[in-house]
C-alpha cells in the first residue's frame, strides 16, 4: 500500500503529485489534523527597532484578501451604517445627559 498527500478543493480530492495505482484500486481517505500554530514566547517578542521593523515587513508580506467590487461596496455601506448609528447614539446620550 502506498500513500500520497492530497487536498480537498471544490468538492474534489486534488493529489499533490502523480499516482501510479491500478484502475479500480480501493482507497482509504483520512483527514489530517491541521498543523499546530506556534506562537512566540515573551522572550522572543523583542521591542527593539530591528524586531519592530521585521514585524512590519512580515505584516506587509501577507497578501490582501480577494474582494469583489460588490463586496467592497457592501463593506463600505455597512461601515457607514455603523458610523451613523454610533453618531446618533452619542447625540441622544448628549441630549439626555448622564443619569
Amino acid at each position: 500500500m502506498s500513500a500520497i498527500k492530497a487536498t480537498w478543493k471544490n468538492g474534489q480530492i486534488v493529489f499533490d503529485g502523480p499516482v501510479n495505482w491500478r484502475e479500480g484500486s480501493r482507497l482509504v481517505v483520512r483527514e489530517e489534523a491541521p498543523a499546530a500554530m506556534e506562537f512566540m514566547t515573551e522572550e522572543e517578542q523583542g521591542d527593539d527597532p530591528e524586531s519592530i521593523q521585521r514585524w512590519i515587513e512580515e505584516l506587509r508580506a501577507i497578501p490582501a484578501l480577494p474582494i469583489t467590487p460588490e463586496q467592497e461596496a457592501a463593506l463600505f455601506a455597512w461601515r457607514q451604517k455603523v458610523k451613523e448609528f454610533n453618531v446618533e447614539a452619542v447625540r441622544r446620550q448628549m441630549e439626555e445627559g448622564i443619569r
